[in-house]
């Protein structure tokens, strides 16, 4: 389910700048918010895709096991980075404040942030509630 050569799914850069890169300074960030709820959108949908091809061709994996290789097919990476990946979801939405069960929702809302923070390093957080983009693409039972 890669887009990129790399192995990426894109980035928020894919989302269209419009007429130039100033809109972005005189915007006050807004279209930078934009290009955020647009890539949570299409990632959320896109592990959506991803977890119900896994659901069909390998329905004995469950759980950790199918977040795995739910992550495993979006992103290309390998086994560790799949772990790491895991672990960080787990870590940043399951174990604080309530420790709960690792959902499949936390992974992508993992994947997705951690992609958002990554483009823009010296941003402090997101520009938008992800999480409830995110909540509205992924059931709350997957």
């Amino acid at each position: 389910m890669n887009d990129k050569a790399d192995g990426t799914s894109g980035s928020l850069e894919d989302v269209p700048a419009g007429p130039g890169r100033w809109v972005d300074l005189v915007s006050g960030g807004a279209l930078r918010t934009w290009r955020e709820c647009s890539y949570a959108k299409r990632e959320s949908r896109r592990a959506l895709q991803v977890y119900r091809e896994v659901e069909l061709t390998k329905p004995e994996l469950s759980g950790l096991t199918r977040y795995k290789e739910v992550v495993s097919r979006q992103t290309g990476l390998d086994d560790t980075s799949v772990r790491r990946i895991l672990a960080g979801a787990e870590s940043s939405f399951a174990a604080w404040p309530i420790e709960r069960e690792l959902r499949f929702r936390d992974v992508v809302q993992y994947l997705v942030i951690s992609k958002c923070l990554a483009e823009e390093p010296s941003a402090l957080g997101t520009r938008s509630r992800l999480t409830a983009i995110i909540e509205a693409e992924i059931p709350e039972d997957y």
